[in-house]
């Protein structure tokens, strides 16, 4: 495997590449995730110029020793001051500007100081589609990601059982993620049980479980920065479980055969169909409300977005997402199956998840 200064030079020409084919001189990168994915600064504040005139790192003084270890691929600059004055400064004076390019998740505010002595114009998603095809090292770090986030629910699982609230699961689960080597988690983990799992984006409450409740988990783990995302949905023992069990059966096969279908050339919009009419042809399509599934890198959601709408997306070779299908019924309850896979080739795709898809009655 190539050592990461290496790789970090590839994508930098990459990118240079696109930016020649699009013919934009300079841009400016201020995303963090795009900066630590071209030169491996893992910090909090940053810029990220890549030119024609040179390529240039720039941030405070409370970086300077971070990114001297970290930061490869470019000249660093230390800036004094107001950061957007020091930068417009520098591309004119040192280098002799008089416009560039710019993400266009730039807040408005610092987008309108750089357009006061330079001509500045929005770009988006350059740096964003090169990072949806992964290299051999992110597959790498995914996959430790995956394994510390499935570690750590087998670890806290003994504990899901009537009496608990949903908050003492989730603080046993964050805790299980941070010993197993998980630094920053990829978003505020959520548990939900009974009622509460027919909210997609549920926060844990003080709510006991309950016999009979479906126990819905989603969490990630993490590794140098690359995230995972999965879903599991358990039921508890109880009474009139009937319903619950056919409504967890559809989106099991949803999942199955939303993964299964996932091939190199076919569209995103192609993918989301097969699990979507899986769920409408049962009679719950009304009850599936959300996307098949998206991207997982370096941000929890990234590139490809599989979604009904999504025809201008191909499936290619080495992107990672996830397939995520569910139902959400008000006052019984819902399930969600989440998996990732990566695209190996033309015609296989690998899921990167192994903790069981079936019905676990606890």
């Amino acid at each position: 495997m190539q050592d990461q200064r290496t790789i970090n030079a590839g994508r930098i020409e990459r990118l240079k590449e696109i930016l020649r084919e699009r013919t934009v001189g300079a841009l400016l990168v201020i995303n963090l995730a795009n900066i630590r994915y071209l030169t491996g600064f893992s910090g909090s504040s940053g810029f990220l110029l890549i030119s024609e005139h040179g390529d240039f790192f720039f941030t405070d003084f409370r970086y300077k020793e971070q990114s001297e270890t970290e930061v490869s691929g470019a000249e660093i600059v230390i800036t004094e001051n107001d950061s957007v004055s020091f930068i417009t400064n520098f591309m004119i004076e040192k280098l002799g500007f008089e416009e560039f390019y710019i993400e266009d998740t730039i807040p408005l505010r610092q987008f309108q100081e750089f357009g006061k002595k330079l001509k500045v114009s929005a770009t988006q998603d350059v740096v964003e589609v090169l990072r949806e095809l992964k290299d051999a090292y992110e597959l790498q770090m995914i996959s430790k990601a995956v394994e510390r986030a499935e570690r750590a629910l087998i670890e806290v699982k003994p504990y899901i059982r009537p009496g608990v609230t949903e908050r003492e699961i989730a603080l046993r689960l964050d805790e299980s993620l941070k010993t197993t080597g998980v630094r920053k988690l990829p978003f505020d983990t959520i548990i939900a049980s009974g009622v509460n799992t027919a909210i997609v984006h549920a926060k844990p409450t003080e709510k006991l479980l309950e016999p009979g409740d479906f126990v819905l988990i989603d969490w990630g783990g993490e590794c140098e920065g690359y995230f995972s995302d999965m879903t599991r949905t358990f039921l508890l023992k109880g009474d009139n479980l009937a319903k619950k069990r056919e409504i967890y059966e559809f989106v099991q096969i949803a999942n199955e055969l939303g993964r299964t279908s996932v091939t190199a050339g076919k569209s995103a919009a192609e993918i989301d169909t097969v699990t979507r009419d899986i769920i409408t042809k049962a009679g719950y399509g009304q009850y599936f409300g959300h996307s098949t599934g998206h991207g997982v890198g370096l941000d929890v959601h990234e590139l490809p977005y599989i979604r009904s709408y999504n025809t201008q997306t191909t499936i290619q070779q080495g992107m990672v997402f996830t397939i995520e299908p569910g139902i959400y019924i008000s006052g019984l309850g819902g399930v969600r199956i989440e998996d990732m896979v990566v695209v190996e080739n033309k015609n296989n795709c690998k899921t990167l998840t192994s903790l069981p898809r079936n019905l676990e009655i606890l």
